[in-house]
C-alpha cells in the first residue's frame, strides 16, 4: 500500500507541476500575455515577499500547527496575488511551497518524509496557482 501511496503523489505532484506549467504557457501565448507577465512594482513585490516571510517566521516561531499555517501562507499569498498581481502571486507562491516544506513538514530540511504531507503540499501550490492566476488576471483587467 505505502508504494502505491507514493506513486499517487508522485504523479499529482507531476500533475500540479504540468498544470503550473500550463497555465504560465497559456498565459504567456495570450495576446494579453506580455502585459500579464509584467511585474507591476517590484519594491511591492519584494515588500510583499518579506511580508510572507514574516508571517512563515512568526507561525514557526510561535509553534502554529502546519494545517494553520499553511492557511495562513494561502490567505497571504492570494491577498498578494489581488493586490500584486499574477507574477507577483506566483513568485510568493513558490517561496510559500519552500518555506512550507523547509520549516513546516518533517523531517527539517526539504525532504518530506510522509505521503500526506507531499500531498497536502501539491494541493497547496496547486490551489495558490490557480488562485494567483484568477486574482491576477482580475487585477490586470480592471481599468
Amino acid at each position: 500500500m505505502g508504494g502505491f501511496t507514493a506513486g499517487l503523489v508522485a504523479g499529482f505532484l507531476l500533475g500540479v507541476s504540468g498544470t503550473f506549467l500550463l497555465l504560465s504557457l497559456g498565459a504567456a501565448s495570450s495576446s494579453e500575455g506580455l502585459r500579464l507577465f509584467r511585474v507591476q512594482s517590484v519594491p511591492g513585490t519584494l515588500l510583499s515577499t518579506i511580508a510572507l516571510l514574516f508571517i512563515a517566521a512568526f507561525c514557526h516561531r510561535m509553534n502554529v500547527g502546519k494545517d494553520a499555517s499553511m492557511l495562513l501562507l494561502l490567505l497571504a499569498v492570494l491577498c498578494i496575488s489581488k493586490i500584486e498581481g499574477l507574477i507577483s502571486g506566483l513568485i510568493v507562491t513558490v517561496i510559500a511551497s519552500f518555506v512550507l516544506a523547509f520549516w513546516f513538514f518533517p523531517p527539517a530540511g526539504f525532504a518530506i518524509s510522509s505521503s500526506s504531507d507531499r500531498l497536502a503540499l501539491a494541493l497547496f501550490l496547486l490551489i495558490a496557482t490557480l488562485g494567483s492566476r484568477m486574482l491576477g488576471r482580475n487585477h490586470r483587467s480592471a481599468p
